[in-house]
């Protein structure tokens, strides 16, 4: 009388079939070790350091000291100063190029056999401040005087206005005279919607590992839901039917196979690209949420997918409104309401807090919530779904 088989046995076998059937798809192995291996140079090419300051090139503001208290009124401002105006809107329109050494700036034109000075270190200059040569009499003696702003096409507009405003201040500066408009007399000036980054902001390589660890995921969700579709096809399934598996037993293996490959590999990255700090047990509870959630959807798109190209199109609907959180971390400032309400939206922000800017627990736990209550959703109606096309089988 032979021993009943426990349902954990069973699991585990097709468990381990599954795996099997993954490493000998020699499509989708050299697929995910690919960008594996993309991800994790990418993420280590972009720059890791963040420039807040802006600088401005600044022409005819010969008062001695001018320019440095210039900077100092300005928070985050460096000028760079130029010997006349038509060499400061050259640099602008980008027709030249500026390098700054001992305190003085060489313009060299685009195309040019000259080269840079010795020791020179290039200015970037995309907004230009050319006072007239009479600007500090004319301010001091109450005379209306001009100055032009040069600003290249790709600075934002709030920028543009900002130079308009400081041209004012520089020449009430210079009079003598306190600015028109008081800001420091009520209780709040300045109110930021949103997270304030300032002095805090995320580096591009940063600004990306949420969407490179995500995109370890996503080519989970293809893998797994490959390989379902190719068992229903195949009638594979049907096969371990007639063993003492149960379709019961199917389903959480394939729940089991999606999230732990899925979360190897993402640990995988994340060790790679160096994210594991601060908090490990709380980025790894992160990514097996995320892993358990791209699971239940590789069971829906598997199901609905009868072949290789049908399967791939189902995969690419799902993926995309899935990346958006990701894009939209890219981006400072809070996510619009309807790419909050997305199923991957708590795990991108709940990395993004706690990869780039320390989170933990206390402060991820509307996150991991919210992820949870997804990962339930989404792995249920694909256990259903996965369920119904296997009974039909």
């Amino acid at each position: 009388m032979s021993r009943p088989v426990s349902r954990a046995t069973v699991v585990t076998a097709i468990v381990r079939k599954d795996l099997a059937e993954y490493a000998s798809d020699r499509l989708w192995a050299f697929l995910t070790v690919m960008v594996l291996v993309v991800v994790i140079g990418m993420f280590w090419i972009l720059p890791d350091n963040v420039n807040e300051t802006i600088t401005v090139g600044v022409s005819g503001l010969d008062q001695p000291g001018a320019l440095a208290d210039l900077e100092a009124s300005e928070e985050g401002l460096v000028a760079v100063p130029f010997a006349s105006a038509d060499d400061l809107r050259a640099v602008v329109a980008g027709d030249a190029d500026a390098w700054t050494v001992d305190g003085e700036t060489v313009v060299v034109d685009r195309g040019s056999d000259a080269s840079a000075p010795a020791g020179a270190e290039q200015a970037d200059v995309s907004i230009g401040l050319a006072f007239p040569p009479d600007f500090i009499q004319s301010a001091a003696a109450g005379q209306t005087t001009q100055a032009t702003v040069y600003v290249d096409a790709a600075v934002p507009d709030e920028i543009k206005g900002a130079m308009s405003s400081l041209v004012r201040e520089i020449a009430f500066a210079v009079v003598g005279e306190d600015f028109p408009v008081d800001t420091t007399s009520p209780t709040e000036v300045f109110v930021v919607l949103g997270e304030d980054r300032v002095g805090n902001q995320a580096s591009a390589r940063d600004a990306f590992r949420p969407i490179f660890v995500f995109l370890i995921l996503m080519m989970e969700l293809f893998v797994m839901a490959s390989l379902i579709a190719k068992e229903i096809q195949e009638r594979t399934v049907t096969a371990v039917l007639v063993t003492p598996a149960t379709v019961g037993d199917v389903l959480a293996a394939k729940g089991i196979t999606g999230a732990l490959s899925g979360l190897v590999q993402a640990v995988i990255v994340l060790v790679a690209i160096d994210s594991l700090s601060p908090h490990p047990v709380l980025i790894l509870t992160l990514m097996l949420l995320g892993s358990v959630l791209i699971s239940g959807t590789a069971m829906i798109v598997g199901s609905t997918g009868k072949d290789f190209m049908s399967t791939l199109f189902y995969g690419m609907a799902y993926m995309i409104p899935l990346l958006i959180p990701a894009f939209a971390a890219l981006f400072p400032g809070t996510a619009s309401a309807w790419v909050q309400v997305l199923p991957s939206y708590p795990l991108v922000r709940g990395l993004v807090d706690v990869t780039t800017y320390g989170a933990g627990w206390s402060e991820t736990l509307p996150e991991l919530a919210a992820l949870f209550a997804w990962c339930v959703g989404l792995f249920g109606l694909g256990w259903i779904v996965l369920r119904r096309k296997v009974q039909t089988l």
